[in-house]
């Protein structure tokens, strides 16, 4: 090889060397671009899967609002019938100091029985919402000292619930209310006997 061969060896693939940088640059600006593009798209997509979520919660609220308002006529009939209820308040709520509990009904019967009914209604039957009235028992007798030396026994009123749901609710001692025959009653395996709280 001459020395003119080798100049020209040397030049030529010093201009291959500085087309490949600018190639290597294109290519670099081209996928920081693409990145960019694509973290506004993942941002896009994901404030308009919150804002589905916000959608698909409120539905289920009014969903629930919906059971609730179908559930308590036939809730607070079955109470009055079955345990001789006396008062049946919707939505009971009460707040002391940083505490609040909020009940969707409260059955009560004075005098010498002294039983109160705390009433969830539930749209689907869940062990989380099995979990929630439990948790709620025991706080209803320190948010509501009136109570204090009432039986308290739980209900949970249900649009759907499935065998397993239904048979956690029974071994927590749980009234479940529930649709049979399109008509709302007592669902409860023989031999039943509900939990004094």
């Amino acid at each position: 090889m001459t020395d003119q061969e080798l100049r020209d060896l040397v030049g030529s693939l010093a201009l291959d060397t500085q087309a490949l940088k600018t190639q290597i640059a294109t290519s670099q600006a081209e996928a920081a671009k693409r990145d960019e593009d694509l973290a506004k798209e993942r941002k896009k997509t994901e404030r308009m899967l919150r804002e589905l979520g916000k959608q698909i919660g409120g539905l289920g609220n009014k969903f629930g609002l919906f059971t609730e308002g179908i559930a308590m006529p036939s809730v607070a009939r079955l109470l009055f019938k079955r345990f001789g209820v006396e008062d049946f308040a919707v939505g009971r709520q009460k707040s002391m100091g940083a505490d609040t509990i909020e009940l969707d009904a409260l059955g009560v019967v004075n005098g010498s029985r002294m039983e109160a009914y705390i009433v969830e209604v539930k749209s689907n039957l869940r062990s989380q919402d099995i979990a929630q009235l439990h948790s709620i028992i025991p706080r209803f007798r320190a948010m509501f000292p009136k109570y204090a030396a009432y039986k308290v026994f739980g209900v949970l009123a249900v649009s759907k619930a499935n065998e397993n749901a239904l048979r956690e609710a029974w071994q927590e001692g749980f009234y479940v209310i529930g649709f049979k025959n399109h008509l709302m009653r007592f669902r409860e395996p023989e031999g039943f006997e509900a939990k004094v709280f």
